[in-house]
């Protein structure tokens, strides 16, 4: 049967039985050993992984009491908020002849684990000493962070004068389990 083959399609036919020779020892015996190449390396890798695991462990410990800390220096001691907040704003307005114009209540607001609570009131008076309230407030008090401080020149209706004020906001965050 071979013998009637001319030489182009006896060269074809062993071509062709090259390539699927090839197929098949690719198929058992190389694409095997890539696999087990393959789970190896990355079974090394979850090994290097898993000796690292008590210094990841131990170093995400550290961030979270640096978080914690950072939650609890906002004067934990203190247990009326409003009540310290009103009394430093109270006792600078005197000082330095300032008008507290409103003081609202603080409003409580809960996300997870934590308690957000968020004091704002209106003060008048010239743009240092409402600059230096705002100082005072931010860099000297722990009583929270200022969030937002609004500034407005308008007009006072009953004295028909430009008054400056200044709308702070502030903000404490507590955990629940602090309370």
């Amino acid at each position: 049967m071979l013998k009637n083959l001319s030489y182009k399609k006896k060269n074809q036919l062993l071509l062709l039985i090259a390539v699927s020779m090839m197929l098949i020892i690719y198929n058992f015996a190389i694409k095997r050993t890539i696999e087990v190449i393959k789970s190896v390396n990355a079974g090394s890798e979850q090994l290097e992984i898993a000796s690292n695991a008590p210094q990841a462990a131990e170093q995400l410990k550290k961030e979270l009491k640096l978080i914690d800390s950072k939650i609890g220096t906002l004067n934990p001691k203190e247990l009326n908020n409003e009540q310290a907040l009103l009394e430093l704003v109270t006792e600078y307005c005197q000082s330095q002849k300032a008008i507290l114009r409103e003081f609202p209540k603080t409003t409580i607001h809960e996300q997870g684990e934590l308690i957000i609570e968020t004091n704002n009131f209106l003060v008048q008076g010239n743009f240092n000493t409402l600059l230096n309230l705002v100082y005072i407030l931010e860099q000297k008090s722990k009583l929270g962070k200022i969030s937002s401080v609004k500034y407005q020149l308008k007009k006072d209706f009953k004295s028909k004068e430009m008054i400056l004020t200044a709308s702070i906001y502030i903000q404490k965050i507590k955990k629940k389990s602090n309370e």
